[in-house]
């Protein structure tokens, strides 16, 4: 994963599957219905009793929605070929360059907030006592007020954890110059809203939509995650001990699979199925170019305004090939794709400026013609990426963010994933895309109330508001 810091600081996670590159989030060249044209807060856009002009820019890099956007559980059946059963419905927020979860940890739970990382299968945040920890948006989780912790005794260290004093150790560094240790420790895990409150398995049976979970508490830290704004990281790869696989095998969903669907100022994420409600087109799949380790996909070809590029499909699958990293701010094609994108970008723009990944002066009418850019999948999945996901708008000049520097293979970041559902399918080997809305407020119905009026709703499954439940 490779997630990079705007304005003062930088910021983001790494992963151990992937190295961390030094470049700040893609803002929307053309924000029309946003909020903040900066950070687009689509999500508020119709709703007239929040006060738009309170926040600052540093609040929204910062900022979570209120209180009252709960976490939804659906229960639905088989919709065609898309699985979608007991799935939780969650929103997910933006950090700088990031995109992140809350999940509540522990017997009482302790909120953490964590990137959601499909190029990384380590999941990590800091712990009471840890004095490089760096400040995030939450207290450090404390071992100490859970009921229902353990610690992992060496016999039963996991992903390349080894024996330390009697407790499984697992380290990792970066090329970037960050790095971290962490005990692994197993405890109670939900995925949920801004508080625990607002997600309805609070007052349930702990079984219900969370799991027993492996995670690593954080004792140091250095680089990127010290500086980054959420607490740590959530690896969501095909290995065996993320969450899903984890979710899976406990019985708590019915099928390891999830889905992400990425916007400027948040999103929503659907654990053990997809949200279909939220599609503005019908989901096309293409198949997994590999079983384990990253979501790794076929891609064929690249098309700006529906130009070929014609660089060999075989350029893009070199090396570990082109995966999905939602951990990645932005989008890296490989260096032996980058004089044929460079002369067909320059067939659309004209000579000059050059294309680069710097600030560039454009005037208005060139700016109109910045071209979409297509990704062709194996099974002739098209996927648009609009100028507005990759077209960074600074002081009146214009920055590309799709890089042509990658050695080998190719690197979708969230950039790529704008605007879209993708739904991570490793139970049938594929991956789904669908062009969607984002918004977690606008699409989903808002679940609150009292204790009871949850649990209700936990024993009732043919519950009905809005399409939530079938």
């Amino acid at each position: 994963m490779r997630s990079l810091g705007l304005l003062l600081v930088m910021t983001g996670a790494v992963t151990g599957l992937s190295a961390e590159r030094e470049s700040s989030p893609a803002t929307p060249a053309f924000a029309q219905n946003y909020l903040y044209s900066k950070y687009g807060w689509e999500l508020f856009s119709n709703q007239s009793s929040v006060d738009k002009t309170a926040f600052s820019l540093a609040r929204l890099e910062a900022f979570v929605p209120s209180a009252r956007y709960r976490v939804r559980v659906l229960k639905r059946r088989r919709m065609d070929e898309l699985v979608a059963s007991d799935s939780g419905i969650s929103p997910l927020f933006m950090g700088i360059g990031t995109h992140y979860a809350h999940v509540y940890v522990g017997s009482p739970p302790q909120r953490v907030s964590v990137i959601v990382d499909t190029g990384s299968h380590h999941t990590a945040f800091p712990c009471s006592g840890c004095k490089s920890c760096g400040h995030h948006t939450d207290p450090y989780f404390d071992p100490t007020k859970s009921k229902s912790l353990k610690w992992l005794e060496c016999h039963e260290c996991v992903a390349s954890a080894r024996c330390v004093q009697h407790k499984c150790q697992i380290s990792q560094s970066y090329t970037e110059g960050s790095s971290w240790k962490a005990y692994q420790m197993r405890d109670v895990y939900y995925v949920g809203g801004e508080t625990f409150e607002s997600t309805p398995n609070s007052n349930l049976d702990a079984s219900w939509l969370s799991t027993t979970f492996v995670f690593g508490c954080q004792t140091y830290e250095t680089g990127l995650f010290r500086t980054q704004k959420a607490d740590g990281i959530m690896g969501m790869s095909m290995h065996a001990q993320t969450l899903l696989p984890t979710m899976r095998a406990a019985g708590t969903v019915d099928h390891n699979v999830f889905a992400l669907c990425f916007m400027y100022g948040g999103g929503i994420m659907a654990i053990g199925g997809v949200d279909r409600r939220i599609h503005k087109g019908p989901m096309r799949f293409t198949p997994l170019a590999k079983n384990s380790g990253w979501f790794t996909v076929r891609l064929t070809d690249i098309k700006l305004d529906g130009r070929s590029i014609d660089v060999p499909a075989s350029v893009y699958a070199s090396g570990k090939g082109t995966i999905v990293d939602s951990g990645t701010t932005d989008t890296y094609l490989p260096r032996r794709a980058a004089e044929r994108f460079r002369q067909v970008w320059s067939e659309i723009m004209g000579p000059i400026p050059k294309y680069a990944n710097t600030k560039l002066s454009y005037a208005p009418e060139a700016v109109a013609k910045f071209p979409t850019v297509t990704f062709v999948f194996e099974n002739r999945v098209d996927v648009h990426v609009k100028p507005s996901a990759y077209v960074e708008q600074a002081g009146g000049k214009y920055i590309p963010r799709i890089y042509l520097s990658e050695a080998a293979g190719t690197v979708l970041g969230a950039n790529f994933m704008q605007d879209h559902d993708i739904f991570f399918d490793a139970e049938n080997r594929r991956i789904g895309f669908a062009q969607a809305d984002c918004a977690y407020g606008q699409r989903t119905a808002t679940y609150s109330g009292t204790a009871q009026a949850r649990r209700d709703f936990a024993n009732n499954r043919n519950w009905n508001n809005s399409g939530a439940v079938r």
